[in-house]
Formats: structure tokens, sequence, C-alpha cells
């Protein structure tokens, strides 16, 4: 049974937390809002909010702020054990477009295994810095997953299933501060759990409080990818062979020319791709250069090569009609 609850985790934003609890209880949800070691007046603001809202509204307090990651955490186990079978997480600060709510949820309860993130289109209140420096992040998880699926991991809007978060956070240890975003979506990948996407307006934020530290958060990040990538490396070869067995390679019958040449031609295909995703890649060429460049496309070319088996024939037979005129050299 699909019965989804809100979680907000909240680090002192005593301006914008009542609005976001009233407008999730206007779409019948139940919320979880954790107290992530607020300060006195912002502690006061959630138990006047729990005292309101009443059976609508569970409140959990962390003794000292333990971070987003923590927060989150703590709000997902708690969430489980009330009994809900999803959390959507948001934001305290009021970033995040409350109308697309019902689109998410309605995405989560077609594909009750996956999670469903937010993928943000951004307004002009978004810091430059943070949204160029998202597209490194980008790169990282796709390397990390060898996969494009992930297309934004850093965007906080997301709806979980709950059963496998929870397992996933009881069994290891995850950054407790803004790495665990990226994270837990990386790791849930892993495990086979499908992540999809709804494009959503984001704004930054309405009263003005980002508590990310740049230079903090930015080194948690890094160090983040870095055991992410050792993690990747010595799964590398199941996830390689996911890949295989989810594009039917491996059971695919050998293309003769009577069946390549019974198959669609390219211009026909269908578009398979994102534009950000294009533009990343321009960008890490123009300002890191070529060796970096093709180190992104590394994970790229083999992911359009593992799922896209009419590309795969297409490019195929453009090799051998190539080589049949003396066209590729040895």
């Amino acid at each position: 049974m699909f019965d989804p609850v809100a979680i907000i985790p909240c680090y002192n934003h005593p301006q914008t937390i009542g609005l976001m609890v009233e407008a999730l209880r206007g779409h019948r949800l139940h919320v979880v809002v954790v107290d992530d070691g607020c300060e006195p007046g912002c502690a006061r603001v959630l138990d006047e909010l729990a005292a309101k809202q009443g059976a609508g509204m569970t409140l959990v307090r962390l003794p000292v702020n333990q971070g987003k990651g923590g927060a989150m955490m703590a709000g997902l186990r708690r969430a489980l054990a009330l009994g809900h079978s999803h959390a959507l997480q948001i934001d305290a600060d009021g970033q995040h477009d409350v109308a697309d709510i019902p689109r998410l949820l309605a995405e989560a309860e077609s594909h009750p295994d996956a999670v469903v993130c937010g993928q943000p289109l951004y307004d002009d209140s978004v810091p430059k810095g943070r949204l160029y420096g998202r597209y490194l992040t980008h790169v990282w998880v796709w390397i990390n997953t060898v996969s494009l699926q992930i297309r934004d991991s850093m965007c906080g809007y997301r709806v979980y299933p709950l059963r496998p978060v929870v397992d996933l956070i009881d069994s290891v240890s995850l950054g407790r501060r803004m790495d665990f975003d990226p994270e837990v979506l990386v790791r849930l990948h892993w495990r086979g759990v499908e992540v999809r996407h709804l494009p959503t307006r984001v704004s930054y934020p309405l009263d003005g409080v980002s508590h990310f530290k740049m230079l903090h958060d930015n080194v948690l990040i890094s160090r983040m990818h870095a055991r992410l990538l050792a993690g990747m490396l010595l799964r590398l070869p199941l996830l390689l062979w996911r890949k295989v067995a989810q594009s039917g390679v491996m059971g695919a019958p050998l293309q003769t020319r009577s069946t390549l040449a019974a198959a669609p031609h390219w211009a026909s295909l269908a578009e398979h791709t994102f534009v950000s995703g294009i533009w990343l890649l321009f960008w890490v060429h123009r300002v890191l250069g070529r060796l970096p460049f093709r180190a992104c496309l590394y994970p790229v070319v083999f992911y359009y090569w593992a799922t896209r088996r009419d590309a795969r024939r297409a490019s195929l037979d453009y090799l051998q009609r190539l080589q049949a005129h003396g066209g590729v050299a040895g």
C-alpha cells in the first residue's frame, strides 16, 4: 500500500518552517520535522507548530546539530517506524516548489520501488558558484555509477521507498551533512534501485539562510566521491554485467547483413540524452582540457553502448559498409 509521509530537516529556519508544514498538510501528508539542534528561538517555533498540528505532525528532536544527512536519517527511520511506505524529502527554507508534490507522489506510486528525484529548473536567484559546482558532482556520480541514470544527485526534493533506504542507512556509514544527498543515491543505485527524475522549479531561498559551507562541505563531498570511486572499482564487474544484462547484449543473436538491412535507419532513431549533460561536457573540455573530457566520455559512451541496441546496430551497419569499401584502417 502506498502511504507517503513528508520529512523536513530543519536547522534554524523559524521564518519558513511554518509555511512549509502548512503547505504539506494542505496536500494531506503527515509531516515529520527533524529539529537538527536548532537554537532556542527556532525550537520554540517547532514546539508551537507541533502543538498546532497535533496528530498531523511528528517532531523528532536531535540534541546537537548533526547536519542534513544526520537529520534525514533520523527522519527516515522514524517514518518507517510510523508505518509509512514512502517519504517525501523537502527543505525547510522554501526553495522547493510545493505545487509539484502531486506529480512527485504520483510518479512514486506508479514506480513504488524507485527513488523519484526533482531535477531542478533554476531561476535567477541561484548562486552561480553553486550552479556550476554541482556539475562536477554530476560527472563523478556518472563515473561512480557507470551510468547516466542519476541526472541530478544534489537536489534534496525527492521521494524514497522507505524500506530499501532505511536498510541502506542501517548497514553502511553515510555522509551526515551535505554529502548525504548524492551518496545515498549512488549507493541505492549500486543496490539496483531505480532513480527517476521529474523537472521542478527551484529558487534560493525564501528566508535568505543557507547552511551550505563552501569550503567545508566541498571538502566533505570530495572525500565522499573518493570513497565512492573506490567502491565503484570494487563493484565494477557487477555494474558492467548489470548493464549488459539489462540491455540484452548477452542474449542478442549475431547480427547478419540481412537483419541489419531490415533495421531502422539511424536518422529515424529518437534522441536519448539531455541538454544539461551536453553543456556539462562542453564546459569540462573548455575549462579542464582534452584529457579530463575524454575521461568523462568513457562512462557516457559505455552507457549508450550498453543500453541502446538500436544505436549499436546502426553503428555496426555503418562500420561493416565502410569496411566493405576499404575505409577502415587495420
